[in-house]
């Protein structure tokens, strides 16, 4: 841990990294009383500021999550912040800003991403870069609440508030609604004589309702809050989010905060297929309802204190969700030509069964990558400090191995902020554990370029065809006389177009396919009319491996050759991609770039 941040007691603001310490000097003998009234519980000589967790991890025993934690060392405060950013108020009088360890562009980066927000756009007339560029880091993430809370509220209004019902029937000879002729011929022995109404009551306070009310009430005192640091557009967003919350209100909805862990719970599954337009402003709701601590504050009336902090532990699961799942997606357009990836799909938070019958008892891997054949990769996201690796925590591990036992499945990773990239194999088994992570310090670029390299490396595992259709992008050619893209659905059949059972012929049709590309250099350009490449061609498809033994055999290979006009070379050069079959599994090898010079 680095050396802790010094602030003197009565300074109104102070900063620390996360997991970080901050030192408050010369503090009063009341302290503790201070820190009580700023929500602080004491657990031994420590005291501990805490919020419900968004996901209730089943294998925590306390579902609350630390935000501070402090202790009183003579007349200093020695604070501690948790894996969580933002505003938090440490003392009445002191608001601590958390920063992320991966800085503020990667954390705002994955907020956009989760929220599906390009960050060149303009909300409602206000350019999302402007909006965040002047003001204290940690409000960012108000502005970006508050500006899906509004987007979703509008969706939800456009296509209609969840409302139920109320059906009343009521005689008199003044009502209002239909009359039940039914009921009111029946009654015309009685008495009265009166008509039988059918009055209908819309009721709209629902907990769904109740959420997102509560939120938007929430979010107008975060954007309240900043006072003098915040931007000026920022009044703008205060204005629309009253505007919505003034609309729920009219409706006549009514929240409590007493049920906030019960709006937290809320899903977008708990609702009908077509109430699922409410996913953002639901999402949004959940988010801000999640990122707040509540707490009664001073000896006099109760009053609400809204102290906002994100988990980025939270926050780099939802980020790493939607990246996989934005590779897949592009994997699938743009490589996949063959549709081989049909049914393949990354699941959040899977719940795997180990009995029979026993729906309570359940595992939960963060990230599940499988397709209708099984599972292909179990992911799990780890927001761990620099230089911590997940498999050396035994917690963590054997949650992992408990995955591979009960999927079937041997490729697992922990996706990492800040890790050295590294595979280990599992002994006595075939199975690897990874870690993703990038290689140069963490950026959101990176990491997308980590956590693709991994899932196109381990669909590739199960589809090697891919890896071909990747090398074709790029103004890369297929080099093979006589054949097509199309004839790629037969890559690997010993029967096919690739088959290597002559050398110097297949060695002819790549030149011959090389030359007649719209890239490629005539026969007269090159060494010998072409031979000089024919000839080591021809050297590598009739390689040997160490033992003498030919290391591609003509009975279980096949090949297919990439022209790359840009490669190593005036001309460029070809890669040969084999494939191996040795009767249990298929395989790919790549060769070294060939010159044609």
């Amino acid at each position: 841990m680095s050396e802790a941040t010094h602030v003197e007691y009565g300074e109104s603001q102070a900063s620390v990294q996360e997991q970080q310490k901050l030192v408050v000097d010369n503090c009063p003998t009341d302290i503790v009383e201070e820190l009580r009234a700023a929500g602080f519980t004491q657990r031994g000589s420590r005291f501990v500021k805490q919020r419900p967790r968004l996901r209730v991890d089943p294998n925590e025993e306390d579902d609350s999550l630390q935000v501070l934690s402090a202790r009183r060392v003579g007349s200093a405060l020695h604070v501690t912040a948790e894996d969580v950013v933002g505003m938090v108020r440490l003392l009445p009088g002191l608001s601590v800003h958390v920063e992320p360890k991966v800085g503020w562009e990667a954390a705002f980066e994955m907020l956009l991403t989760v929220y599906d927000i390009d960050r060149t756009q303009s909300f409602y007339g206000i350019p999302l870069d402007e909006l965040t560029a002047e003001n204290t880091a940690s409000e960012k993430i108000v502005s970006i609440l508050a500006i899906n809370y509004v987007a979703g509220m509008r969706t939800v209004r456009r296509n209609g508030v969840i409302r139920e019902l109320q059906i009343n029937r009521r005689q008199g000879f003044e009502g209002y609604g239909s009359v039940d002729i039914e009921q009111t011929l029946v009654d015309q022995t009685g008495p009265t004589q009166a008509p039988t109404w059918i009055e209908t009551e819309v009721d709209h306070s629902n907990p769904v309702n109740e959420a997102v009310l509560l939120a938007g009430r929430i979010l107008l005192r975060m954007l309240s809050q900043g006072g003098e640091t915040s931007h000026p557009r920022t009044e703008t967003l205060l204005s629309m989010v009253h505007r919505e919350v003034q609309r729920l209100e009219a409706l006549g909805i009514n929240d409590s905060p007493r049920n906030i862990a019960r709006y937290r719970s809320l899903t977008v599954e708990t609702l009908p297929r077509q109430r699922h337009y409410y996913q953002r402003a639901l999402h949004a709701s959940r988010s801000i309802l999640s990122s707040v601590l509540l707490g009664g504050a001073g000896t006099g009336a109760e009053e609400l204190l809204v102290d906002y902090a994100l988990s980025m532990n939270g926050l780099f699961e939802d980020y790493s969700q939607q990246v996989i799942k934005e590779t897949l997606n592009d994997i699938k357009s743009n490589i996949d030509r063959f549709d081989s990836l049909d049914g393949v799909k990354c699941s959040r938070e899977p719940p795997i069964r180990p009995f029979e019958g026993n729906p309570r008892a359940k595992h939960e891997p963060d990230h599940l990558l499988h397709g209708p054949l099984g599972p292909i990769a179990i992911l799990d996201s780890k927001y761990y400090e620099e230089g911590s690796n997940p498999a050396n925590d035994s917690g963590p591990r054997s949650r992992m191995f408990t995955y591979a036992y009960l999927t079937g499945c041997n490729r697992m990773a922990f996706l990492c902020p800040e890790l050295e990239p590294m595979s280990m194999t599992v002994q006595q088994t075939d199975g690897v554990v990874s870690v993703v992570t990038p290689s140069e310090g963490f950026t959101c670029d990176r990491y997308r370029e980590s956590v693709r390299k991994y899932v196109f490396d381990a669909l590739a595992e199960e589809n090697p065809v891919l890896r071909v259709f990747e090398a074709l992008n790029s103004n890369r050619i297929l080099a093979l006389e006589g054949t097509s893209e199309s004839d790629l659905q037969r890559a690997s059949h010993l029967d096919g177009p690739f088959t290597i059972d002559n050398e110097r012929t297949f060695a002819d049709r790549v030149v011959t396919a090389v030359n007649f590309s719209p890239h490629g250099p005539n026969k007269s350009e090159l060494p010998n009319k072409g031979r000089f490449a024919e000839r080591r061609i021809k050297e590598n498809l009739t390689a040997e491996d160490e033992n003498g033994n030919p290391q591609y055999p003509k009975n279980r290979t096949t090949c297919v050759p990439i022209y790359d006009p840009n490669g190593e070379g005036e001309y460029g050069s070809v890669r040969l991609y084999y494939f191996l079959d040795n009767g249990t599994e298929l395989t790919i090898d790549i060769s070294d770039p060939i010159k044609l010079l």
